[in-house]
């Protein structure tokens, strides 16, 4: 995959992709594999903004149960198998325990009939070949057998719970970057970096995108049938570029963050329901906080706050990460958190479609919604796509690529390929079988665990770090501090991932960063390495580094 801008500008592209997170990776590779010419732009790295918001859990739909939404909830079913089986090393089953009480909408009796229905509705959604994949039923627990999980849970009016299961996306990152890879192998244009400062527009019709190199500051243009605005919470600013007063309606934008803590429980994740409803900066009802095992830690999250502003200015403040301890210990009294306890922040923008507009409080986006802004805006070529998630992210994209193919004048659209096309890296068998074979049969210098660390984040292409082995010893040592990061991917995510900068590399290709600070040793390794692969000079080496130390400060931005 190369960051190639001088190529994106001599064509024009059947499908111009604006934003390279989740949602506009994956309709770029459904896209290209169903034959159009495609491009994608993202004006940072890819999956840099909105992607931290997210849980890194797919769940099968129950809480759609709650409103008797039992389209979504197959829609998640669905998805879900889907995502097991074309990315098998990046998501693994996760047992979750959710706590009852009494015998109203939070007891166990409402809970057993949507563990019930939502057992129905999956009669279909376990038929993966690899069947260590396969989800387990859910099933009621005791009271007494709640407690002995969570001892530090609320006690009155407890009356048991249930353990459920759902998919953990071990490396949302690595997610990203398999869509975004495979995306490029199947033919697309992808350049992170380059933003959309303006369209070129004849009559009312897009046909140009002027894009920036923001690296660079230089200017060029991608010309494009048809454009699709896929950036979230900077999805009216993109569209507003087109001159014309965009819709009444704008984009209502939702803070979340995430922290990462000292082990909470290690057998299950678990929600715990927030006591918080009025806190003034993080402004919450009566909803669930979930406590994952991650990495050897807890990831706890989401709180959400209505966010007002500019999205360029986004950060996590040592405000934020403070009263969500506090809320978190009101919520589950045997954490006893401290701020100190808090390793590190996980934070984005969601937006919030105009349907989930007015429910409840700010949370993430309820529902999805494909714009048409020739019917809607009478503005030709364009389309927008908002409110995405990991659970349903490809098939909001595919629904894309059929308006896209419509827009074409093709009237019956060519079916997507992506349910059961493997992504870059997840080209086998029985996950846990190709594990034990690859582990038996490592280099000699590799570790066991940086070994498993490569097949679960690199799947079926973890023989391109090796390769860079082969090239140079050295590049087989882990970097300083690391037990388990090779010298070698750092080299591989500047050569064939596009990494173009030191946060890249240490928050987004590999795992350096995604506790906290991995220390100053380790970042300065991978500032040399980097900084000899592309060339920086000293004062290029001193501003990325000091740069990615602000990655580590509350209110640094990423």
């Amino acid at each position: 995959m190369k960051r190639d801008l001088a190529k994106l500008s001599r064509k024009e592209y059947d499908l111009l992709v604006i934003g390279g997170g989740i949602s506009g990776l994956c309709t770029a590779w459904d896209a290209a594999l169903r034959g159009l010419s495609v491009a994608l732009v993202e004006k940072g790295d890819f999956a840099q903004a909105t992607l931290a918001a997210t849980l890194r859990v797919v769940h099968g739909g129950l809480p759609y149960s709650r409103h008797l939404n039992l389209r979504r909830m197959r829609q998640c079913l669905r998805e879900r198998a889907v995502l097991m089986r074309i990315a098998p090393h990046l998501l693994h089953p996760l047992p979750f325990l959710l706590p009852t009480y009494g015998h109203g909408e939070q007891g166990i009796e409402v809970l057993a009939i949507a563990m019930l229905v939502n057992r129905l509705m999956r009669f279909d959604g376990n038929q993966l070949h690899d069947r260590q994949k396969s989800i387990p039923n859910g099933r009621l627990i005791s009271r007494y057998r709640c407690r002995r999980v969570l001892p530090g849970l609320e006690q009155s009016r407890l009356t048991g719970g249930a353990i459920l299961y759902g998919a953990q996306m071990c490396n949302l990152e690595r997610l990203s970057l398999s869509f975004a890879r495979s995306a490029a192998e199947a033919g697309a244009g992808m350049a992170n970096y380059a933003k959309v400062v303006g369209f070129s527009l004849d009559g009312r019709r897009v046909r140009r995108a002027k894009v920036e190199d923001v690296l660079t500051g230089e200017e060029f243009e991608i010309q494009a049938k048809v454009f699709a605005n896929i950036t979230g919470p900077w999805s009216n600013i993109v569209l507003g570029l087109t001159r014309y007063r965009p819709p009444e309606r704008t984009v209502i934008r939702s803070k979340g963050i995430q922290i990462v803590a000292p082990p909470l429980c290690d057998e299950y994740a678990f929600g715990i329901r927030s006591k918080d409803r009025h806190s003034r900066a993080l402004a919450r009802g009566r909803r669930l906080l979930f406590v994952a095992p991650w990495r050897g830690r807890s990831l706890i999250g989401a709180s959400y706050a209505p966010y007002r502003g500019d999205p360029d200015d986004f950060s996590i403040t040592e405000r934020d990460i403070a009263e969500f301890v506090v809320e978190v210990n009101a919520a589950y009294p045997g954490a006893s958190l401290k701020r100190e306890d808090v390793s590190f922040w996980h934070g984005g923008l969601r937006p919030r479609t105009h349907e989930s507009i007015g429910r409840d409080l700010p949370t993430a986006s309820l529902k999805s919604e494909i714009r048409d802004h020739a019917r809607r805006d009478h503005i030709q070529g364009l389309i927008s796509v908002v409110g995405a998630k990991y659970s349903t992210c490809r098939l909001l994209a595919e629904k894309a690529v059929d308006l896209v193919f419509r827009k074409l004048g093709y009237s019956h659209p060519p079916r997507t390929l992506t349910k059961r096309k493997p992504v870059f890296g997840g080209r086998m068998e029985r996950f846990e079988n190709y594990a034990r074979r690859v582990l038996r049969e490592r280099p000699d210098g590799i570790s066991e665990n940086a070994m498993r660390r490569l097949i679960h984040n690199h799947g079926s292409e973890y023989r391109r770090i090796l390769r860079y082995v082969e090239e140079d010893a050295g590049w087989g040592e882990t970097v300083p501090g690391s037990e388990e990061v090779l010298k070698a991917e750092v080299v591989h995510s500047v050569r064939e991932e596009m990494a173009c900068r030191l946060t890249d590399v240490v928050m987004r290709r590999t795992d350096l960063g995604c506790l906290g600070h991995p220390g100053e040793a380790a970042l300065r390794a991978c500032a040399d390495i980097v900084a000899a692969e592309l060339g920086w000079d000293e004062a290029r080496w001193k501003k990325e580094l000091a740069e990615a130390r602000m990655v580590f400060v509350p209110g640094g931005v990423r």
